[in-house]
């Protein structure tokens, strides 16, 4: 009964285990189904190019292929630093051995040139200055490809830095370098602490370097048995020991601002031969020569033309670097090859001559004295690495360690000097390893101190004989003590045999050396007895022998193959435990569909998920773990690891594929669940502008919020097979388009504004030439809908904002870590996706801002005019404008909240030009019809206020009118900080000054006074109409007012005087005579030339009250026939015309009364209270006429009827 009861159970888990698969097979099943899934395999079949956010970029390396390898990829970056101040010759010296220059070669003569290990080498800069220039005189490389490490990968390093000399920029900053590889630089304890996380910057790290030693000993079981501990102390003496290459000279070139460094030679210094001093090129010329033929020249002179006074400063700098230069080539060039070189015991017996350095040369330089400037102005002082290196030199020729002589660092300085003179004059020594113990350096010191040398001996051969003889003396001595010490040896041992010594004397005789013959001859006998027994047996034993070689040899190669076989269980056993995965995990990855719930139809339960969300992100990143290990340890090559690593690829590629099913699917159905709870996107006819917009954000935020639980899976995704994310990418803004943006709910919304975007249905243009010279009432009414504009820039960009902005959250488009050209290939994909979601806001807010879509055939727009409304195109760039200030990036944070500020002024930019475009269009059409002077006659008489000027003011108050709709009444826009308005505007303005400037200047113009009158009255209306419109469009056009003005003023002097001219001629001539005649003889004899009564009877004639009235009447009425009446100019030009009167009339009052002592009647305050009587009480200043020939006859009229009254009280006077 139990049993059965058992089996039951059994039988039931079974059965329902067969339920659950078959569940989960169904609910797959309606993934595979499901139309997120549909979209997904539509957009993967479509190419590549064809795609939504498709942004071509060849540096991408998803898209290198399938023979791609990792390995090739760059394991170390170097840190891009900015120079801050590009003239600082330590900060740039810093950044050149950091960045610019790679890992130098170690020459086998350098120090440590025979180290294997050679690690951890950083690049240091010796020496760094600042030049006017450098002339390479040599067709050679620019880079000497033996000095660098790896000379195959500069090209790359070049590449990867963005070096390469930039744009051609003149004014460079141009330095040279001594610089060096090395593991142990001259730097302090701490800055060589905080130096060291520059080391990580090699070929191999310490981790790669242990595994390829793990991997080496796995396959090469013969060399296990070694001594380690050997093995161990010269590993750590190799890696304490100091490993350098030569230095090398570096020339490069700077820009101003730190930017683009160039490399222009890099040459070793071992192969420097010569150092010249040029004369000829002034005294801060350098010249330098290599062995391979390469010549540099170096001129020190930082200042292009230097003073007199800098010369020397730059004399200094020349001799600061051959001194530098001089040292470091005797201490690390010539010294080091020399005492390596003489130094080695596998060279004693090569040829040293070839492994020796060239001789260098100086020319032109005193070297004693270059030592006693360097000591002088303390050289030595101001370089650190230079003492340094002097200090290790005083070691070497001294033979001390550093902590023998910690006494002696008060005596340190005074040294230096002297060492470095020896460096200078190449009497440096030469270290020969000659004792190889301390017991063979202290008898030579026993020696050499057991040596008296004779008083007057100073030759070099005598004292050599002497020691000769010595040694051989000495020589003779040890030989004749070793021969007594093995007679007493022997007799001892004869004696001790014998149990007595008969012969008690302390010297040995003859007799001792009988016995020492005898014996060696008994030993000879008896070794050649054991060796012939030996032999025999040998014989005999060798079979046996043999076997057991054999067989000890077998032993010890299976002990060997054991610990092998145990090694490589132990690393297989490492490496497929790296690449494990747990059970559930990988239940998970085979299907993670069976991690969700699924509602009652088949479809996923979107809240009830999350934790089955978890799981898939667990289940992932076990399988982005494993796949990581397994390329971290290494062993791919190996046929069980590699077998593993193909299923978890192939595993990866179905998980992948699956989660992105299951990603787009969870979409589409919270945007069928968003859809449903917002009616579908419908609009009642109730619904205002700001209603529908609220539905807008509020049907985002409800989408958006449900995916957030399922970013999890795009994250996994982006690590996996981030080549999927971009097809999710385009279905998640197809999505967006279709649901949240839909068409009818855009259409829908900008339908509901106040203008119910009709503005787009009127887009005739209105030329300059239409507007009337006044704003009359049915023109207030002609405005452009700017309230649509501003409303729907207020209320939807936000909107596109938090789109983009999740677009770049949802699928990590703004990491901070991604350089600037990953950044922008990022932007430009999410700008596409946005672009796309917002397809139907683009539209119509085009439309809105007046934008006409571009047509292929000109032909078939309805009229030509219909270009678009250029005043709506305007009224739109300036709500563009400020709509952008809310989205400027002020706090420059970076990430997702700068990306999408960077979209939405991309978007509004990109409105702009296309506003602007259609209105500059218009303008430059405006200035062409100004240029084409349109109603003004040829002979420019009459010609009043130009058509084009006295259009633009009323342009302009259209302008103010449409922007300040649905702005306060005194709201004015600040146009001159909108740079294509300011622009086009003052260029329009500027073309009706031009305009007039032609006109006037025209050979049919009659310019005695046309062409005057005509600058004048336009001038003076163009000031006055702009002036009239306030500040700030006063400000915007201040430098064509300041023109008019300039016009305006020129222009008025030269018509007034030719009136006054043409009025009082005979007054004119005779008081420029007068003026001359005086300038030439003075006041007295100025009669004598104009006879007094002449002068008088003139006066009388032209000069009397009544002829005064006259003139001035007729001034008058000709002033009003020139002038016209809408240009208001009448009373203004009068009143100049006034002030002129009385300046001319005062000056010829002064110069009756200093020549003739005659009083002019009238005077000028006469004249002047006459010609104000004229334009306040005559009958023609209170009267109307329709012409002002009318008025010119009246004047006529008036003034012949004065003419005869004053005639006949001439003649009643004179019958009196």
């Amino acid at each position: 009964m139990f049993k059965s009861g058992v089996k039951e159970e059994t039988e039931a888990n079974f059965q329902a285990d067969e339920d659950r698969q078959r569940l989960l097979s169904l609910e797959t099943e309606n993934i595979l189904k499901s139309a997120g899934t549909s979209r997904l395999n539509r957009i993967l079949d479509q190419p590549h190019i064809n795609r939504v956010s498709y942004v071509p970029d060849t540096g991408n390396y998803l898209e290198r292929g399938p023979e791609f390898n990792e390995r090739y990829k760059p394991k170390h970056k170097q840190l891009k630093v900015e120079i801050q101040n590009p003239n600082d010759e330590v900060e740039v010296g810093k950044y050149v051995a950091k960045v610019v220059i790679p890992q130098l070669k170690v020459d086998t003569r350098s120090i440590g040139g025979t180290v294997k290990n050679k690690k951890n080498m950083i690049q240091e800069t010796l020496v760094s200055m600042k030049c006017r220039n450098f002339e390479l005189m040599s067709d050679k490389d620019a880079i000497s490809q033996s000095a660098l490490e790896y000379p195959n990968q500069y090209a790359k390093h070049k590449r990867s830095l963005g070096f390469g000399g930039g744009t051609k920029i003149r004014n460079k900053i141009k330095y040279v370098f001594l610089v060096r590889s090395t593991n142990s630089p001259l730097l302090s304890p701490k800055e060589k602490e905080a130096s060291d996380h520059r080391r990580g910057y090699t070929v191999d790290s310490d981790d790669e370097m242990d595994d390829e030693e793990s991997y080496d000993r796995m396959f090469r079981p013969e060399e296990e048995g070694q001594d380690d501990e050997g093995k161990d102390d010269d590993a750590g003496k190799e890696e304490n020991e100091e490993v350098s290459s030569f230095p090398v000279l570096v020339c490069m070139s700077l820009n101003p601002d730190g930017t683009d460094p160039d490399v222009m030679k890099l040459v070793e210094l071992d192969q420097l031969t010569t150092v010249q001093n040029i004369s000829a090129g002034g005294a801060t010329v350098l010249q330098l020569v290599f062995s391979d033929g390469d010549t540099v020249k170096l001129d020190f002179a930082v200042e292009e033309s230097p003073d007199v006074a800098e010369v020397p400063t730059a004399t200094m700098r020349k001799e600061r670097f051959v001194w530098s230069l001089l040292q470091i080539h005797a201490m690390l060039c010539t010294s080091v090859v020399e005492r390596n070189s003489l130094g080695s015991r596998t060279n004693q017996g090569s040829n040293q001559k070839d492994r020796l350095l060239q001789p260098l040369n100086v020319r032109n330089l005193d070297r004693a004295e270059l030592q006693y400037v360097a000591t002088v102005n303390g050289f030595l002082r101001d370089s650190s690495a230079l003492c340094y290196l002097l200090d290790r030199q005083r070691d070497i020729g001294s033979g001390q360690h550093a902590e023998m002589r910690a006494f002696e660092e008060d005596e340190k300085k005074d040294e230096m000097d002297g060492i470095a003179y020896d460096m200078m004059m190449g009497n440096f020594s030469t270290r020969v390893a000659i004792y190889h113990s301390a017991d063979e350096r202290a008898d030579a010191e026993e020696v050499l101190n057991a040596t008296h040398f004779e008083a007057g001996i100073g030759e070099e051969d005598s004292a050599a004989d002497i020691l000769a003889s010595k040694l051989q003396d000495r020589m003779r001595e040890l030989e004749a003590e070793t021969c007594m010490r093995l007679i007493a040896w022997e007799d001892e041992k004869h004696f001790s045999f014998l149990g007595q010594n008969p012969y008690e004397r302390e010297s040995e005789d003859a007799m001792s050396l009988g016995n020492l013959f005898r014996t060696l001859d008994l030993l000879d006998n008896e070794l050649e007895t054991m060796e012939e027994w030996l032999h025999n047996r040998a014989a005999v034993i060798k079979p046996l022998t043999d076997d057991c070689r054999d067989i000890e040899e077998e032993n010890r190669q299976l002990e060997q193959q054991w610990k092998s076989y145990e090694v490589l269980s132990e690393e297989l056993r490492r490496l497929l435990t790296g690449v494990g995965i747990p059970k559930q995990s990988e239940k998970v990855l085979n299907n993670p569909a069976s991690a969700l719930v699924y509602s009652a139809d088949g479809s996923i339960d979107i809240e009830a998920s999350e934790s089955g969300v978890d799981k898939i992100h667990l289940a992932g990143k076990a399988l982005k773990d494993a796949m990581e290990n397994a390329k971290r340890a290494g062993g791919v090559h190996l046929r069980a690891v590699n077998e593993r690593v193909e299923q978890l690829v192939k595993m990866s590629s179905v998980f992948c594929t699956a989660l992105a099913q299951i990603i787009v699917t969870v979409m589409e159905q919270i945007k069928t669940l968003v859809m449903v709870a917002s009616d579908n996107g419908k609009v009642s006819k109730s619904d205002t502008h700001a209603i529908i917009a609220k539905k807008i954000r509020d049907t985002q935020r409800k989408f958006q919020s449900s995916l957030l639980g399922y970013m999890k899976l795009i994250e996994i995704l982006s690590l996996l097979k981030p080549v999927l994310l971009e097809a999710i990418r385009d279905a998640y803004s197809e999505m967006v388009a279709e649901g949240i943006l839909m068409k009818k709910r855009m259409k829908g919304y900008f339908q509901a504004l106040p203008g119910k975007n009709a503005a787009y249905l009127n887009l005739i243009s209105k030329d300059l030439k239409d507007y009337h010279p006044i704003f009359e009432n049915h023109e207030q009414n002609s405005t452009v809908n700017a309230t649509d504009i501003s409303s729907a820039l207020s209320e939807l960009l936000p909107v596109i904002a938090r789109e983009a902005y999740f677009t770049a959250a949802l699928f990590g488009l703004s990491s901070k870590q991604m350089d600037g050209r990953e950044k922008k290939r990022n932007f430009e994909s999410a700008k596409r996706s946005v672009d796309h979601s917002t397809q139907y806001f683009r539209y119509y807010i085009q439309r809105t801002c007046g934008i006409v879509q571009d047509v292929e055939d000109p032909s078939q727009l309805i009229t030509p005019k219909l270009k678009g409304d250029p005043m709506l195109s305007l009224v739109a760039s300036i709500h563009l404008n400020e709509a952008m200030e809310q989205y400027i990036d002020r706090e420059k944070k970076g990430g997702d909240h700068s990306l999408s500020l960077a979209y939405v002024r991309a978007t509004i930019l990109g409105l702009r030009k296309k506003v602007d475009k259609q209105w500059v269009e218009w303008i430059e059409e405006q200035i062409e019809w100004v240029k084409s002077h349109p109603g003004v006659p040829l002979n420019g008489k009459r010609a009043g206020i130009f058509a084009s000027f006295s259009r633009f003011p009323t342009y302009l108050d259209h302008i103010l009118l449409c922007c300040r709709e649905g702005k306060p009444p005194n709201y004015t826009p600040d146009f001159s900080k909108i740079q294509v308005i300011s622009y086009y505007l003052q260029k329009l303005a500027g073309s009706l000054l031009e305009s007039l400037r032609q006109c006037s200047e025209r050979e049919t113009t009659d310019q005695q006074y046309a062409a005057n009158v005509m600058r004048m009255e336009n001038s003076y209306h163009f000031s006055q109409q702009i002036k009239d419109r306030g500040p700030e469009i006063s400000a915007l056009f201040s430098k064509q007012l300041a023109k008019s003005s300039a016009i305006c003023k020129q222009s008025t002097d030269a018509y007034l005087g030719w009136m006054i001219k043409r009025e009082f001629k005979a007054l004119h001539t005779l008081f420029s005579q007068i003026s001359r005649i005086r300038r030439d003889v003075g006041d007295k004899d100025v009669p004598i030339h104009i006879p007094r009564a002449t002068f008088v009877k003139t006066l009388q004639k032209e000069s009397n009250r009544e002829v005064m009235k006259e003139k001035i009447a007729t001034i008058y009425a000709r002033m009003e026939k020139h002038l016209s009446e809408e240009g208001k100019l009448l009373q203004v030009a009068w009143k100049a015309l006034v002030k002129v009167l009385y300046e001319w009339f005062g000056r010829w009052e002064k110069l009756s009364t200093q020549c003739y002592k005659h009083v002019l009647e009238p005077s000028a305050v006469d004249v002047v209270r006459l010609a104000k009587q004229k334009a306040g009480g005559s009958i023609i200043n209170k009267q109307k006429f329709s012409t002002a020939v009318e008025a010119i006859k009246l004047a006529n009229q008036q003034n012949g009827v004065k003419s005869r009254n004053s005639n006949v009280m001439r003649k009643v006077s004179k019958k009196k």
